[in-house]
């Protein structure tokens, strides 16, 4: 039987759990609290683009803007944009369709199958950018994947940076904990990629607001430091509710969106039409023992609010990441885990930190746990790849000639796209209860050791020429020499 077929199927529509009345009540909210109520920018030369730009600048540093100030530079802000690697086959499409994904973020503590849990350390570092280089479902470095504890603390963002630029080719992070750290971290970048003007956009930075309604001097700064060169600023409401946000959805939500629309304003301010990235990585406080909850079904509302706000905007989104409260590798910290990354996948969220590795309310992070995270998210990709639909995948002829007692495993049909058509995982056991046990019945957490050590030791690293490499060395030795001379 012949059929005329050549389909595939269609794309997975974005769950928006807001309507456009929803979305417009949001926005009436957080316009309330910027002209009402105004929103602390506690940095002087942000306050003065306000000021500039006709905003209202009260004491303690108290921004009162109009809505047609905010609404006219979140117009003017980038739907899309281009993170370029010093491997341009790196680079990413942010908001064009490509969804960033980097490990985790701000983690002091490691936790691993053999050790147990101990601090991090920059060798540590060095291990999560080696397995970022090697999963092909993570794209980026990130920043501060695992807080170095036995380097100097003044020192450490360079340390972090010279080795995301050394170990790898991918989109990197940079530091934006003050102007003074975010400087000398992009000119880093400018020499790894060979463009010290940074003439394209080569670098993102995590610019986390201080809620209550609160840009502090810090991250403010490294806001102010990235759009000054263009590059990107991922403008963040870290919002805890019931804590530092109401303790209702829809409260958080406002003031979260309030927030981060001061901050995508200044950077426009500052430079318009740079890109920047509207992040709602917000989450609930338990309320049974006053602790931060990331693995919650709330984190994944929020996450999906990311995605349909950033949309109303016209701006790219961060939210999600594959997050739990779990203290270890465990049931707990996979189905946290996927819910909130399925959820950030599913609502069209285009930029993903802590996309692996994350345990225990963002305080730490796991080799293994990192390995299983980017397995769970190749079983997501290979749900959004969808299947054809034509007259060879129908397979009509096939099945009339297998009678009904019969199989189809031997089939040349089966054996050419089986393979091809069906996710072969690369970590997770798929093999009979006996094949396990004769294994030595391998937990989850102990396939997942397997599984980093298998990448460490198929690690190439992507080499710096020698004259780049001496550079970089170059400026890392002054820019230590002058925090320094400053402290």
């Amino acid at each position: 039987m012949s059929m005329d077929f050549d389909l595939e199927t269609q794309d997975t529509p974005f769950i928006d759990r807001l309507d456009e009345e929803g979305k417009e009540a949001i926005h009436e909210a957080s316009m309330y609290i910027i002209e009402e109520l105004g929103i602390q920018v506690k940095h002087d030369e942000a306050i003065e683009y306000f000021e500039e730009a006709g905003a209202t600048i009260e004491d303690d540093y108290l921004v009162k803007a109009d809505r047609s100030l905010i609404e006219e530079k979140v117009e003017e802000a980038p739907e899309s944009f281009t993170l370029h690697a010093r491997n341009p086959e790196n680079n990413l499409e942010i908001g064009g369709g490509d969804t960033f994904r980097a490990p985790g973020y701000g983690a002091p503590n490691i936790r691993t199958f053999e050790d147990g849990r101990r601090s991090s350390t920059i060798e540590d570092y060095e291990m999560f950018m080696k397995l970022a280089q090697e999963e092909d479902v993570i794209n980026s470095t990130g920043y501060n994947v695992a807080e170095p504890t036995n380097v100097d603390q003044e020192v450490k963002h360079l340390e972090m940076v010279k080795r995301s630029l050394e170990y790898t080719d991918l989109p990197v992070m940079v530091s934006t904990y003050g102007q003074d750290r975010t400087d000398p971290t992009l000119e880093m970048v400018g020499i790894a990629v060979g463009d010290r003007d940074l003439s394209k956009t080569y670098a993102a930075g995590l610019v986390n607001t201080v809620p209550p309604r609160t840009l502090d001097k810090a991250m403010t700064g490294g806001l102010v430091g990235l759009a000054k060169e263009g590059q990107a600023p991922v403008v963040s409401s870290f919002i805890q509710a019931g804590a530092s946000g109401p303790g209702t959805m829809a409260g958080a939500v406002a003031l979260a969106n309030a927030e981060n629309l001061m901050g995508i304003t200044l950077t426009q301010l500052i430079n318009p039409g740079n890109p920047v990235v509207y992040g709602v990585p917000a989450s609930n406080l338990d309320m049974r023992y006053g602790s931060l909850s990331i693995g919650s079904a709330e984190s994944a509302l929020f996450a999906n609010v990311a995605g349909t706000m950033g949309r109303f905007y016209g701006v790219p989104s961060r939210g999600g990441g594959g997050l739990t409260d779990s203290k270890t590798v465990d049931y707990q910290a996979g189905f946290e885990s996927m819910l909130v990354n399925g959820v950030a996948e599913l609502s069209g969220v285009d930029f993903i930190l802590h996309s692996a590795g994350i345990i225990e309310s963002y305080s730490t992070i796991s080799p293994e746990k990192f390995v299983l995270d980017a397995e769970a998210l190749r079983f997501l990709d290979r749900f959004q790849d969808g299947y054809e639909i034509n007259e060879e995948m129908l397979a009509l002829d096939i099945v009339e000639s297998i009678d009904p007692d019969d199989h189809f495993l031997g089939e040349s049909h089966t054996l050419k796209y089986a393979g091809k058509e069906f996710l072969i995982p690369e970590v997770v056991d798929k093999r009979s209860h006996g094949d396990w046990k004769g294994d030595g019945e391998k937990s989850a957490f102990e396939m997942g050791h397997d599984r980093v050590q298998e990448l460490l030791d198929s690690y190439s690293k992507p080499e710096l020429d020698e004259e780049t490499q001496a550079e970089l060395d170059e400026l890392y030795e002054s820019a230590k020499a002058e925090v320094w001379e400053n402290a």
